[in-house]
């Protein structure tokens, strides 16, 4: 697959997270890689799509299921077989609290699935918002 098509998959990953799809795992690949920076409390390497799908339904317990959330792609470039994004991902936290936080992914897909995903954040303040 081309930039193209790696850059719509991304897309669409990102729109189907941000409405809650149940066809999120569609989009990854059985043997998928996501890892998370060590300061946070979700820091790590997940292997295999179970495992990722234990981090994402972790991870949604910290915010507001009753307000959207909202992923605004300020730049995707793609080359190869990787698409990176710089993103905002804006939610209201599980306590009440606005949410807003910069994101860099760096995305590797294969025939058409995510196969490995680096997630960069602002760790600090992850943790003030989303943690403490």
């Amino acid at each position: 697959m081309g930039a193209a098509q790696n850059k719509a998959i991304v897309r669409e990953y990102f729109e189907k997270m941000a409405a809650g799809d149940p066809s999120v795992p569609d989009l990854l690949a059985d043997d998928v890689r996501w890892w998370v920076p060590p300061a946070s409390k979700l820091g790590g390497v997940y292997e295999g799509r179970d495992a990722v799908l234990e981090l994402m339904a972790g991870g949604t317990g910290l915010y507001d299921a009753s307000t959207p959330l909202v992923v605004q792609i300020e730049q995707m470039v793609a080359e190869g077989d990787w698409v990176c994004v710089q993103a905002v991902i804006e939610a209201r936290t599980a306590r009440g609290e606005d949410y807003r936080n910069h994101y860099h992914f760096a995305f590797q897909l294969s025939g058409g699935k995510l196969v490995q995903v680096r997630e960069y954040v602002d760790t600090l303040y992850a943790h003030e918002k989303l943690f403490s």
